[in-house]
């Protein structure tokens, strides 16, 4: 069970628990004035959670192909404040398909490289990008996202120019860059994309997550202070 300040995360049976790419990306979203969102490959629920705990209105949906996670997500969303709020699907987002469309759509994908599969499937299914490919995540996208929505994504740096080209073959242009260094005296490992309709790239940023003697920034704590449960300066 992971804990966080205004609900808890059950992640037992889920393939990939709560991290702090999760943690990064659930603070960075701006759900602000959105109505509708949706959570691809969802697991847990963390990043739905966090952006219903921010935003007071907005109904979430979450797609999830694993039956396991699946149902633990759906654990969490009921033992959750927001349960009228959240609803979880079993399926392929590959075939999921809504008649409305959802002015907010974000997503801790799968990313890792096919090689070296994990010898556990479900881990393999929720780690590697050849079970939801960055191809196929966006071209769904395309078609799920209001005209005025935004989708939300963490990869790695080495993705980011793929994704970027892949986005704009699909008509979805970067709107906001964070580029996440996990240690100062480290190189980026990280971004955090914003994408909407426009061809326009409004800002860049970048942040560290821990200093050099391994305690977490200053940026950090406070991105994340509405979430964690601990006091992360001790």
């Amino acid at each position: 069970m992971f804990h966080f300040k205004h609900f808890s995360v059950r992640q037992s049976a889920s393939a990939m628990k709560v991290g702090t790419d999760a943690m990064i990306l659930g603070a960075l979203i701006d759900s602000s004035k959105k109505k509708r969102g949706l959570d691809i490959g969802a697991g847990t629920g963390v990043l739905s959670l966090m952006v219903a705990q921010l935003n007071p209105t907005i109904q979430i949906d979450a797609v999830e192909i694993d039956e396991l996670a699946a149902e633990e997500c759906a654990l969490n969303f009921k033992n959750s404040s927001w349960l009228d709020r959240l609803s979880v699907f079993q399926e392929d987002f590959d075939n999921f398909n809504k008649e409305n469309k959802y002015d907010l759509i974000f997503s801790n994908p799968p990313y890792y490289a096919t090689t070296n599969l994990n010898e556990d499937s479900r881990k393999a299914q929720a780690r590697h990008e050849d079970s939801l490919p960055s191809s196929v995540i966006l071209k769904k996208v395309n078609s799920l996202l209001s005209v005025e929505g935004e989708f939300w994504v963490i990869i790695p740096f080495s993705e980011q120019d793929k994704w970027i080209s892949l986005g704009a073959s699909n008509n979805l242009f970067v709107k906001t860059i964070y580029s996440i260094k996990g240690k100062s005296n480290k190189e980026v490992n990280r971004v955090v994309l914003c994408f909407n309709r426009s061809v326009i790239l409004h800002e860049e940023n970048e942040m560290v997550v821990r200093k050099l003697d391994n305690s977490y920034s200053d940026e950090y704590i406070e991105l994340t202070k509405e979430f964690h449960s601990i006091d992360l300066r001790k």
